[in-house]
């Protein structure tokens, strides 16, 4: 039998835990930065910061674990420094609203996948301590960071995976502001402006999360699977350098899932999943005076189930479908009590139709219901591959494609009362058009042995119209604005001498204007807080004795108001890592350096970020 398997029109950018063990990344943030996509950050370790793909955000940008969308049902984003790095067995992240998984609609910006640990056919025990310092003179030890984990048989076919961190950190790095109490911007500290330091005060995170997942196989690979992912943060989170009132969060987040999982049914024609879950997100504020300010508690069942016929039609068809349906209950000192009901159900159909294309159509039809209010959509999209050996091994693929994007208001824009401002309950959902066009050469091999080397890349020219674009304004939630983007993504991956010296480039050139006639003022002009350029270059070394990173990461102008009036400057951020080989196989040294040009910058204006900083650390294997 010939088994055609169609190609997958999404160009994924993919992170082991080979990767992430090797990096010592401290946050799931920091290696989503690494992979050339801003983010917008509210500060260092443990303070606010979300993923901005092709100048998306929040819950346009997707977060889905083991098949499960996690997105906050209140205020639609994920608190991506929840999730334990060491936990992790892969990340996947995709750009753009065409997705061909069934568990992933509503992405406009983009996906990022997370798989968890599950499998380890040897007992494994691993403690890892590190220690950070800013080289502020009043506090030389300011972060200390702890990881255990576990990974292993708890019977001849059960196993268990388990792992916990718990983190301090002061976050008292210095910072220079000017004669007018603005924060400086510059190389080596700004060393060319005239200005004071001064020491980031009341910016300490205690944070610590937990996960452990049980997984049973029974014949032919199929599983049961139990799993929990713990998170619990004390910030304190300072708001703009001028603020009086520095606050007090806290965060305490639980994800408890079980999983079925039958891969080969009727003799390997389909596999199906269904997962149960349960998500709960609690977030408390204070303001300074330790005054209860305000509470949320968000509580959200969901089910999620696929099928997958994955050899059809002499294997040239294969056919994805899945459902996905969530009760959601709100209480929430500033959007009150609420219940919402919202589902999908998503089908993708790929086809290999001969001489290396294939073709990809998914479709969706969602639905949300908030207390009386419901919205719902239908989102078609439709993919085309092409692919082709090329020398060496390698594969030559073009791809393109186009989609609808709809995103449903959330709960905050709809029902917030709080600080002079009040949500909308009559708005509109966001509805957009999406279009790729993608060349890739994969797996190019050439030399052998000691001098082979390898050699993938990939460009994709983007464009999107998004209208009724949800934004604050007067005071409440309006759909306003729409918009027109243009855009390029690409990745290089380059593998020499055989894994010795590894070279990696990711990044996004991105184009966009506002196109709300309405608005003399904004017409024409860049959505704020969008860099026009985006970029990552990551070099490896990879010798007997050590491994080392050298990593650049550049941020372009950004833009403070949709004016277009005043900008940030941008900004690079020089990053070295460095691993030891193990010790007799049980012990593993490791040194960071953090910003090594100590650039002054902001992510977001008015927040303050650190400069140069060193982390020690060290791993040692129990067994």
């Amino acid at each position: 039998m010939t088994t055609y398997i169609p190609a997958s029109v999404e160009q994924k950018i993919v992170i082991t835990a080979e990767e992430i063990e090797v990096a010592h990344y401290e946050s799931l943030p920091e290696l989503v930065e690494r992979c050339g996509i801003q983010m917008l950050s509210y500060g260092p370790y443990g303070l606010e910061s979300k993923a901005s793909i092709r100048a998306f955000t929040d819950e346009t940008v997707r977060v889905v674990i083991d098949g499960i969308c996690v997105n906050n049902a209140q205020y639609g984003t994920f608190d991506l420094s929840s999730i334990n790095l060491a936990a992790v067995e892969k990340i996947e992240i995709v750009r753009g609203g065409f997705t061909e998984g069934v568990e992933d609609e509503g992405a406009v910006g983009g996906v990022i996948y997370i798989t968890m640990k599950k499998l380890e056919l040897k007992n494994s025990l691993t403690a890892d301590i590190s220690a950070k310092t800013f080289f502020n003179y009043e506090r030389p030890l300011d972060s200390v960071f702890q990881k255990l984990n576990f990974e292993g048989r708890l019977g001849e076919n059960t196993f268990l995976n388990t792992s916990g961190n718990l983190n301090y950190a002061a976050n008292r790095y210095l910072y220079k502001i000017d004669r007018l109490y603005s924060l400086c911007d510059g190389v080596f500290g700004a060393y060319d402006k005239k200005g004071s330091l001064k020491s980031q005060e009341n910016a300490a995170v205690i944070d610590g999360n937990a996960s452990a997942f049980i997984t049973t196989y029974f014949g032919d690979g199929n599983y049961i699977s139990v799993g929990d992912i713990f998170y619990g943060g004390h910030k304190n989170t300072p708001g703009v350098i001028n603020s009086r009132d520095q606050g007090l969060q806290r965060d305490y987040n639980n994800n408890i899932s079980f999983t079925v999982w039958n891969p080969a049914i009727a003799g390997g024609l389909f596999n199906m999943k269904n997962s149960l879950v349960w998500l709960s997100n609690n977030r408390f504020y204070k303001t300074d005076n330790g005054k209860e300010n305000s509470s949320h508690f968000i509580q959200t069942v969901k089910y999620t189930g696929s099928v997958d016929f994955v050899s059809l039609v002499g294997g040239r068809l294969q056919q994805m479908a899945g459902i996905s349906a969530d009760f959601t209950r709100l209480d929430s000192s500033n959007d009150g009590k609420h219940y919402q009901v919202s589902g999908v159900f998503k089908e993708t159909t790929k086809f290999a139709a001969g001489g290396g294309f294939s073709i990809s159509v998914p479709l969706a039809v969602k639905f949300c219901i908030n207390d009386t209010k419901t919205n719902f959509a239908f989102t078609p999209k439709f993919g085309v591959a092409w692919n082709h050996d090329i020398f060496a091994g390698g594969i030559l693929q073009l791809t393109a494609d186009v989609y609808h994007m709809v995103q449903f208001p959330n709960m905050d824009d709809l029902f917030w009362q709080g600080g002079g401002y009040h949500g909308n309950p009559d708005l509109k959902p966001e509805r957009g058009l999406g279009a790729d066009l993608g060349v890739a050469l994969k797996n190019i091999k050439l030399g052998q042995g000691k001098k082979s080397s390898v050699l993938s890349l990939d460009l994709t020219v983007f464009s999107d119209y998004y209208t009724d674009k949800i934004k604050w304004e007067t005071r409440t939630t309006e759909n306003l604005s729409s918009a027109f983007y243009l855009g390029v993504d690409f990745n290089l991956n380059a593998d020499f001498f055989a894994g010795l010296w590894t070279v990696d480039l990711a990044g996004e050139y991105l184009y966009n204007r506002l196109l709300d006639i309405t608005n003399k003022y904004t017409y024409g002009k860049r959505i704020m807080w969008t860099p026009d350029f985006v970029c990552n270059l990551s070099t490896g070394l990879n010798l007997e004795f050590a491994k080392m990173t050298l990593s650049a990461n550049y941020i372009g102008r950004r833009y403070t108001d949709n004016m277009n009036l005043y900008y940030l400057k941008p900004y690079v951020l020089v990053n070295l890592s460095a691993e030891s080989a193990p010790i007799r196989n049980k012990f593993t040294t490791y040194i960071k350096l953090d910003n090594l040009l100590n650039w002054r910058y902001q992510s977001v204006q008015g927040y303050t970020m650190p400069g140069i900083s060193l982390t020690l650390g060290g791993k040692y294997k129990f067994f």
